[in-house]
């Protein structure tokens, strides 16, 4: 297990998208460790507007610390805009080896599922079965680059071996849920 690398506070957490896994997101990590060498646009932009610094910065994330606190400030408010949630379009809400990055993604998941609101999550970590005892509305996803265990060590250095993501992705389709494969986001 990997620990983050300490604790920042934000002054909102839900933030409107035009993609199409839903029309809202939230990024309660900041930078992520996978290390993935291609072009990655989270990194791009984050670097582009000061959040970080340097490659070896965005390496070691940062947990919101007031992530579930702005959820009950923010969701009674935008309840009946919000079609679905994205976790996360500049981080990994399943970040590998990262217990307690997973378990502040499930809980809010699970705040934002008692709200009535669903979920679409993207990873290139491993989805953790609980997720199953969410709602049945919420949508899972992995990345794949290639099925390449050796590209996948030079090209995405600290994500989960691709054999253990497609595992996680076919035990939560086999217990009921949507579940869904991109190459490379």
């Amino acid at each position: 297990m990997k620990h983050v690398k300490g604790y920042i506070k934000r002054k909102s957490m839900l933030y409107v998208t035009g993609v199409e896994y839903g029309n809202y997101t939230m990024n309660h990590v900041q930078g992520c460790a996978h290390g993935c060498l291609y072009p990655c646009y989270a990194f791009m932009m984050k670097k582009r507007f000061g959040q970080v610094k340097s490659y070896e910065e965005w390496l070691s994330p940062y947990l919101v610390s007031n992530t579930l606190e702005l959820l009950d400030r923010e969701i009674p408010r935008l309840k009946d805009k919000i079609e679905s949630v994205h976790l996360c379009f500049t981080t990994d809400p399943f970040m590998y080896e990262y217990d307690e990055i997973a378990a502040m993604s499930l809980a809010a998941i699970k705040k934002l599922n008692m709200a009535g609101i669903k979920c679409t999550v993207l990873t290139k970590g491993v989805l953790p079965s609980p997720l199953a005892g969410l709602s049945l509305e919420n949508e899972y996803g992995i990345t794949l680059v290639s099925l390449d265990e050796g590209f996948r060590k030079e090209i995405e250095p600290f994500s989960a071996p691709y054999d253990e993501r497609i595992d996680a992705l076919r035990n939560l389709h086999a217990m009921g849920c949507r579940t869904w494969a991109i190459p490379n986001a």
